[in-house]
């Protein structure tokens, strides 16, 4: 058989992935054990996506295919291990986990206003191209032919249509070139000029590096920049509308925070559902739960004026820094200080919340459906259960310093192939079905019984309980995690704005 893989044409019967199963222990899989998302059949889809979504998908698929052999001549022509080491590192300062931890030392050294805008451009930028990734459904390059190039296996879970990287980079060059001109005057010849070719190196390494580690296409790369300019424009043209409307408007003190609640949860509400295991989600309701805590924070600042009359701009949102009278030993442990405030908050908050919320979900009976998901208030597994497994899946999730850092410094896997056949291919179909039913044998009868008792009251539709069963990119997941998630990242921006401004004055570093 042909090395050469091509899955549009896996169309077979049952017949055919059963005679091949009784190979699979021997046939190379990849370390999840799932093929890509997006490489399911052509019937996994068109039964499963509306026909809108379904109709756009198949417009777009052969565009996202044809780029396959072309980005495999540009991988085979430029590869060198030096080239894969810079560009699989340089990929991680566009990532989700980075920004988070990113962000808030500009509130912390008195660059509020850059602040707020960076959490804008990348929450909605990731919020955007995450609903785009799981309405379409649209694969990443095919591997093989390409190398997928990463530290990071969480990332290549996901769908590859458009590239959030680009979104990410984009928005933020965009930002910081406007904050660069902004200050052009205050800045030397060479000090301007070296700062906005260090700008324009991390843009291009960031895009060219995505096609050139074989994780996305042209197509993906444009729609991503795409994204990144829609919000970096409504942000630089709108911005101080928008933050007048929320901050400044007549309405009841506390009838804003409500609305401001109440947007973000609808956000949440109407992203798009993936047909296959894609974590985007995730992703999106924590940079919402970010924008909810620095919204509600710099609110209660506008509101109080207490951050004002402690800087000497009379800035609402801007906490306090001099560094003629810190200088550089304090201002480092104020940067010291805020990290840990913002990790023992993460650390504490999470078995709180994952403690508190299963309860009250099935005192109240509340049901979230939502694909993959099990319905707290449906299960009969245990709370103690739903907290070790909701406690679990944040860990994985962005943020999460530990993941990251492992990811900088493990090189040993940073170069990934898929099955390299169609053999391997219906193997790793197979794997992924037992493992499935080994992961969830367990769990298996409270849901059936779930599903039986609720069986015709409209409740848990059994296709939903087939889902919650087939997903494989975490562990049993439950809707409890989404509000938990959204609290604990509301959290750290809480924290990193007044947790942060309290603390240093309550000390003497402000």
């Amino acid at each position: 058989m042909s090395k050469q893989f091509n899955r549009s044409q896996l169309q077979t019967s049952e017949d055919s992935s059963s005679h091949i199963s009784q190979r699979s222990q021997r046939v190379p899989v990849d370390k999840h054990g799932l093929p890509d998302a997006g490489n399911q059949s052509n019937d996994h889809y068109k039964t499963r996506l509306s026909p809108l979504r379904y109709k756009l998908r198949t417009a777009l698929l052969p565009y996202i295919r044809a780029e396959t052999a072309i980005l495999y001549k540009l991988q085979t022509k430029l590869r060198h291990p030096t080239l894969d080491f810079y560009f699989a590192w340089t990929a991680n300062l566009a990532s989700h986990t980075f920004y988070v931890l990113m962000l808030p030392p500009p509130l912390w050294f008195g660059a509020s206003k850059l602040a707020r805008d960076l959490v804008y451009v990348l929450g909605f930028g990731i919020y955007f191209t995450g609903f785009l990734k799981d309405f379409f459904c649209l694969p990443r390059p095919r591997s093989p032919p390409l190398h997928r190039i990463t530290m990071s296996s969480y990332t290549t879970q996901e769908y590859g249509f458009p590239s959030s990287h680009a979104a990410n980079a984009t928005a933020v060059t965009l930002i910081l070139l406007g904050k660069l001109i902004e200050i052009r005057s205050d800045l030397s010849f060479l000090v301007f000029n070296t700062s906005l070719a260090g700008l324009l190196i991390y843009y291009l390494s960031l895009i060219f590096g995505r096609l050139y580690c074989g994780m996305h296409g042209f197509l993906d790369i444009l729609i991503g920049s795409c994204v990144g300019i829609t919000c970096f424009s409504f942000r630089q043209f709108y911005g101080n509308q928008w933050d007048d409307l929320l901050f400044n408007n007549s309405l009841n003190i506390f009838i804003t925070p409500i609305l401001i609640i109440m947007g973000y949860i609808s956000l949440i509400h109407y992203h798009s559902e993936p047909i296959d295991d894609c974590p985007c989600f995730d992703d999106s309701v924590a940079f919402v739960g970010v924008l909810i805590g620095l919204d509600l924070s710099h609110y209660v600042g506008v509101k109080t004026q207490y951050l004002a009359e402690r800087n000497p701009y009379h800035d609402a949102v801007m906490i306090n820094y001099d560094f003629n009278k810190l200088g550089v030993i304090k201002s480092f442990i104020r940067f010291l200080m805020g990290v840990i405030l913002v990790v023992i908050w993460k650390a504490v908050s999470k078995p709180i919340i994952y403690t508190i919320l299963p309860p009250i979900y099935k005192f109240i009976g509340i049901y979230l459906p939502r694909h993959n998901y099990i319905p707290t208030a449906l299960t009969t597994n245990s709370n103690r259960q739903i907290r070790s497994a909701s406690i679990s899946n944040d860990k994985s999730g962005i943020g999460d310093i530990n993941t990251f850092l492992n990811a900088l410094t493990d090189h040993e896997n940073v170069d990934e192939v898929g099955p390299e056949t169609d053999i391997d291919y219906y193997a790793m179909l197979d794997y992924k079905k037992n493992q499935q039913q080994k992961n969830y044998s367990s769990s298996s009868s409270s849901s059936s019984t779930t599903a039986t008792n609720n069986k015709g009251n409209g409740s848990v539709p059994e296709d939903d309980i087939t889902l919650m069963k087939t997903s494989g990119v975490f562990k049993p997941r439950y809707d409890v995690e989404i509000v938990g998630r959204l609290i604990v990242y509301a959290g750290v921006a809480t924290t990193a704005v007044w947790g942060f401004a309290l603390t240093t004055e309550l000390i003497g570093l402000n």
